[in-house]
């Protein structure tokens, strides 16, 4: 394809997008899906979408926050599906437990604390002190409430805007949260 001939702009551009951001994807989605044919499939998927709606590029501002965007719905999306299918969610979790090593398991509970932490160095110190009662203590909403001497709707709102924050924080970096809910819910 990239012989001597003249290849077309767009074209040209969209090889150059794809040697760019191919591999990443396809590593993000395969982190979420942990089935490698799927995500090959999605990623290829993801490349076809853009080819097909190249017109519209022009308006993104940030195409690798786009790109990684687009990864994201896809596996989930791919997920969801899976959840209607009983075989293909079987072959999903089997595929979870051969593709993740107790190694991988402590590097991204390991990537997953310290990206929580920063998040809460984001965080008002109130917000901060109500999410780690809550999450860390295992406090529920009336302790905190007496213990800070707030109302319980004002810890109740810290903590919703809390853990909203740490989840647009984690979604900006790019963490793989179905990794996350896998290792949680072992």
């Amino acid at each position: 394809m990239r012989s001597g001939a003249h290849i077309p702009l767009a074209e040209e551009a969209f090889i150059q997008l794809y040697d760019a951001y191919s591999k990443r994807l396809y590593g993000f989605i395969l982190a979420l899906v942990h089935a490698p044919a799927a995500a090959e499939d999605l990623t290829q998927e993801l490349f076809l979408k853009l080819w097909v709606n190249r017109e519209s590029l022009s308006s993104v501002n940030h195409i690798e926050h786009y790109l990684f965007a687009m990864a994201r719905n896809k596996a989930l999306n791919y997920i969801r599906k899976a959840q209607n299918d009983e075989r293909v969610m079987a072959l999903l979790k089997n595929s979870m437990h051969e593709a993740v090593s107790p190694v991988e398991h402590q590097v991204a509970f390991s990537e997953y604390e310290q990206l929580v932490g920063r998040a809460l160095e984001r965080l008002s110190p109130q917000r901060s002190l109500v999410f780690r009662l809550s999450r860390y203590q295992g406090y529920d909403l009336e302790e905190i409430a007496s213990r800070l001497q707030l109302s319980r709707n004002t810890v109740k709102n810290h903590l919703s805007q809390a853990l909203r924050f740490i989840r647009g924080y984690l979604t900006d970096h790019h963490f793989p949260f179905l990794l996350l809910l896998f290792l949680l819910t072992r």
